[in-house]
């Protein structure tokens, strides 16, 4: 008994021998996560220089003023110079423009030749050549007025009892009658000229007698003329007073255009391109008006209401019986009408001189302003 409690004392004591000399059971190491590469940095922007702002536009600077004179019969022709004032656009150019009245045309070119005026609308005529003639730099400058069918303010004007009674038919029945013209070597001398050829009549079969248009109304009342060549509004003035009526107009011998006024500059405006083109720019600009006015009701009483305010037709109810004028949206004149005036005051002697309207043509300032304006 005591043996076998002897034995397994043994046993028990290598067991436990054993395991002191087993080696330490080692944990199983925790897995350690790969060190994390630090986070790279974005390279600093560069810093942005801040917008400028934005600068405004230069100012356009104001045009030096001008103050201009127009020399004027108070014609219906000179519309666009008219509409231009009335409508702001010379003073939108720095341009003022004093009107100074004449009574016949050409009674303008002393004036416009010394400067003291600086424009006017005047037609072909001798004594616009000759003041070329004597050295005086004047320029035409653009075109004026421009007869056509409808649109025609130079007429022969026949005193209404010779129209009733028949008296007058033709060219052919001026012999011996009395015609006024308002000046001598322009336009109505031509026109009564063309007139006599066409009725095989010579200029001494008439008397020609000279008397600016206004002065032809009460000529006509009295029976001091039998013809008289007019120019609206003294044309249309006659005839609502019923002593004319109109009779042949000036396109007749002009192949259905007459160029019946230039636009034509004084020496110092002509000389002075800054002045003279923003004229220009200003005028056309009221011709335009004009032509766009005229062709609606609304539109012909606003030209009819400036008409009034600067011609010497007053009563609205006159501009019933007019025409009122066609003008050249570009300011271009007529050339084969200017040609064949030009040709005339040759061939009649009513001017002997060298200088032809060509020679006095600057058409740039014209072609200045259409350009800036777009061509129409």
């Amino acid at each position: 008994m005591i043996r076998k409690w002897t034995i397994l004392a043994v046993l028990l004591m290598l067991t436990l021998a054993m395991q002191a000399c087993a080696p330490a059971t080692v944990p199983p190491a925790a897995q350690t996560a790969p060190p994390t590469a630090a986070p790279t940095k974005a390279p600093a922007a560069a810093p942005t220089k801040a917008a400028e702002p934005t600068k405004p536009p230069a100012p356009t600077p104001s045009p030096v003023p001008a103050s201009l004179k127009f020399g004027t019969t108070g014609a219906l022709g000179y519309a666009g110079v008219y509409v231009g004032i009335e409508k702001g656009f010379f003073k939108e150019q720095g341009i003022d423009v004093e009107l100074v009245n004449f009574r016949a045309v050409g009674e303008m070119i002393g004036p416009i030749s010394t400067g003291q005026i600086d424009f006017a609308g005047t037609p072909v005529s001798s004594a616009l050549l000759a003041a070329a003639d004597r050295g005086i730099e004047l320029k035409v400058a653009a075109s004026g007025t421009q007869d056509i069918s409808g649109r025609t303010t130079f007429w022969a004007a026949l005193r209404k009892d010779l129209a009733d009674s028949g008296r007058v038919k033709t060219p052919a029945d001026l012999k011996g009658m009395k015609i006024a013209i308002a000046s001598p070597g322009g336009i109505s001398k031509m026109l009564v000229d063309l007139m006599l050829e066409e009725g095989g009549l010579k200029p001494t079969d008439v008397e020609l007698v000279s008397l600016p248009f206004a002065d032809q109304i009460p000529a006509f009342a009295n029976k001091a003329i039998d013809v008289g060549i007019a120019a609206d509004p003294f044309l249309s003035q006659g005839i609502q007073q019923g002593v004319s009526v109109k009779w042949i107009p000036d396109h007749k011998y002009f192949d259905g255009k007459c160029e019946t006024a230039f636009m034509v500059f004084s020496p110092q405006l002509a000389k002075n391109k800054d002045v003279a083109q923003r004229w220009m720019v200003a005028y056309l600009k009221g011709v335009r008006a004009y032509l766009d006015g005229v062709q609606t009701k609304a539109g012909r009483e606003e030209i009819v209401n400036i008409l009034i305010k600067y011609t010497p037709v007053k009563d609205a109810k006159l501009y019933d019986y007019l025409e009122l004028p066609y003008m050249d949206p570009n300011g271009v004149p007529d050339k084969k009408s200017v040609d064949k005036q030009n040709k005339w005051l040759l061939d009649s002697g009513e001017y002997k001189g060298k200088m032809s309207l060509g020679d006095m043509t600057d058409l740039s300032f014209a072609e200045y302003a259409s350009q800036r304006l777009g061509k129409r």
